[in-house]
């Protein structure tokens, strides 16, 4: 089966090399990755760590949110914080933690893998701006052109560099399927992300095209369509992150816990990133609200269309970065 995105998502590949090595000058940690069940943000944290394994220098130290120790931070580390869709004032508490890491690290060369920017307020960009201004080693990367044209307006372009997400620094040619399922899938996300100004029938249309198929409604594997059993979960993670903080200030038990993972099995992320090519694989069609539901579908050589967020966040992209894909499309409301 023909690979047919084959040499677009390498030259998105190759520009993530070619304009994230040179900044890469020395030893490194990795600080803010995804202990949790969102398999898009497993996603982004593979290809980073596929992207590093290329350059000549280690990962002195990786930490989750609710791990990371200041002290283990070795002097003069190049400091690398996960990419995504956290950059801004609609998850706060992620924002909170990339400031603080940024201020505890004046002298640190410190770089911010590919993200989203939004801000609902922008005079919080004007604050947090403040802090980004006053470090003199520090590149933001964002992975679209308007999350690029805000960011501009308050800090010095030459902090910041426009590139892809980092999902598509993976390799996923062995998994690819040519058997047919006859099966399309509409992934729909259930949180606050969902944009509700779009109509079902248009979306339904996109994957009703040619040949018609079985459609399902579903979201990531990790997450339920009962909101009930999300919320127990929630509540779940919660409690895990709680117990891996309090545990890493005891003696002898701070051993049960990963700076990564904290509570969790070392395996997760690939467990994660398996279930959720399996979950794909068993599409003809996708139409995806989540972002990475549409990277990892077109790292699949999926046919796929995008629906956008709530705030702009998939159609940036795709406007950005997807626009002369093959069989790939934005679906229009």
């Amino acid at each position: 089966m023909e690979f047919q995105n084959k040499h677009k998502i390498q030259k998105l590949k190759e520009l993530i090399q070619q304009e994230l090595t040179p900044l890469i000058t020395n030893d490194y940690v990795l600080l803010d990755v995804p202990n949790h069940r969102n398999i898009g943000d497993n996603l982004i944290w593979k290809g980073e760590l596929d992207f590093l394994k290329e350059i000549p220098f280690k990962k002195l130290y990786s930490a989750n949110m609710h791990t990371y120790q200041y002290d283990k931070v070795p002097t003069g580390a190049t400091i690398l914080l996960h990419g995504g869709g956290n950059f801004g004032d609609f998850y706060v508490a992620s924002q909170t933690h990339r400031n603080n890491i940024i201020k505890a690290f004046p002298e640190n060369d410190i770089i911010v893998f590919p993200q989203t920017i939004y801000y609902s307020d922008e005079k919080k960009l004007e604050k947090d701006s403040s802090i980004f201004n006053n470090h003199k080693k520090l590149t933001i990367c964002v992975r679209d052109l308007k999350s690029q044209k805000l960011l501009s307006k308050y800090i010095p372009v030459d902090k910041i560099k426009l590139l892809p997400d980092m999902a598509f620094c993976m390799n996923l040619e062995k998994f690819h399927s040519s058997d047919k399922t006859g099966k399309s899938l509409y992934m729909k996300r259930m949180d606050n992300e969902l944009n509700l100004d779009y109509e079902t029938q248009s979306i339904f249309n996109f994957l009703k095209e040619g040949k018609p198929t079985l459609i399902e409604e579903k979201d990531w594997p990790t997450f339920s369509n009962k909101p009930l059993k999300n919320k127990v979960n929630s509540k779940r993670d919660a409690l895990e992150s709680k117990a891996s903080k309090i545990l890493l200030k005891l003696p002898v038990l701070n051993n049960i816990v990963s700076d990564e993972f904290g509570l969790n099995p070392k395996s997760n992320m690939d467990k994660h990133i398996r279930n959720g090519v399996k979950f794909l694989n068993s599409y003809d069609k996708i139409a995806t609200t989540r972002l990475h539901g549409f990277i990892l579908s077109v790292l699949l050589n999926k046919e796929v269309g995008i629906v956008d967020n709530s705030y702009g966040k998939n159609s940036n992209f795709y406007n950005t970065w997807m626009q002369d894909f093959d069989k790939i499309s934005l679906i229009q409301k």
